[in-house]
């Protein structure tokens, strides 16, 4: 048995600060009539920048069964015999739900599996990620899908965005009822784990942006205490600069860092996100099988 690994550009794994072997599947960006597939015709810096300068709402089309098929080509061509792939949350896009349905009956000759990372972004990059340390280290599809959602619940992210149009617009919010309607003034955090079943959903109202981002580390420093390893991540939409002082602030005020990095989003996920975000995220490390 040969087990190859797959995941959606949602996963930031272009972005990835780690040496991995993951194989991509693409997504198509719309600005109205233009399409763009993100990393080959786009980079998140050139997507964020023209972001700022038009009024136009991106969006986004999911990989099709033919470009999750070149996939699959590639690695049946390496020998492997089982392949899982790793989409974005199935309740921020169907495409993950479909392909687990339909992906036994169209891809020949292999094992296909589909896992529901119920995360985005580097959180599920991350869980592509440790299932190819798991494969690397023999471990059959069901452990490696036994130890990946161990690493899903120990992930828990917060975020504030600057304008929740693109949000509300494109359907990724599940607005609590009167939320979105009395935000003058204010910044919203919003989080995305396994506690909210793979949702995006308000957590609180605060007014000001840096009181939002302080209150971010608040809740990420609650839901660490007690450990004694735990991996950090930094992710912007944009703001590179607020990126690197949240860092330099997970390092000095959490007493429990195994380590702090910094990820750019993906614009497959800041077409939905607009530009802006600023969010910390965090892994337990303490029970996972495997080094991380």
């Amino acid at each position: 048995m040969k087990i190859g690994i797959t995941a959606d550009c949602s996963s930031c794994l272009d972005y990835f600060p780690r040496k991995h072997n993951v194989k991509i599947t693409r997504t198509a960006i719309h600005f109205g009539d233009e399409t763009l597939i993100d990393g080959v015709d786009i980079t998140a810096d050139e997507f964020y920048d023209r972001l700022k300068n038009t009024d136009i709402i991106p969006t986004t089309s999911a990989p099709t069964p033919g470009e999750i098929m070149k996939r699959v080509e590639e690695w049946k061509a390496e020998g492997c015999t089982d392949i899982i792939h790793f989409p974005i949350s199935f309740n921020l896009s169907a495409y993950g739900e479909n392909l687990q349905a339909i992906g036994k009956d169209i891809f020949e000759g292999v094992n296909f599996y589909v896992h529901n990372t119920k995360a985005a972004c580097i959180m599920e990059g991350y869980q592509a990620y440790y299932a190819q340390i798991l494969a690397e280290k023999g471990y059959d599809v069901e452990g490696i899908l036994r130890e990946v959602e161990k690493l899903r619940r120990n992930t828990t992210a917060y975020f504030v965005v600057d304008d929740l149009k693109y949000l509300v617009k494109n359907g990724r919010l599940s607005a609590v009822e009167g939320f979105v309607g009395s935000l003058v003034g204010i910044k919203p955090i919003l989080e995305l784990s396994e506690e909210t079943d793979g949702k995006i959903v308000p957590c609180e109202k605060v007014r000001t942006h840096k009181k939002a981002v302080n209150r971010i580390l608040e809740l990420i420093r609650e839901k660490s205490e007690g450990y004694k390893r735990v991996r950090y991540m930094v992710q912007h939409a944009g703001r590179l600069e607020d990126a690197l002082e949240l860092q330099e602030r997970v390092r000095k005020e959490m007493p429990n860092v195994e380590d702090v990095e910094v990820s750019v989003i993906t614009p497959t996920v800041g077409a939905h996100i607009g530009y802006g975000l600023i969010g910390l995220a965090r892994i337990i490390l303490d029970d996972l099988a495997e080094e991380l």
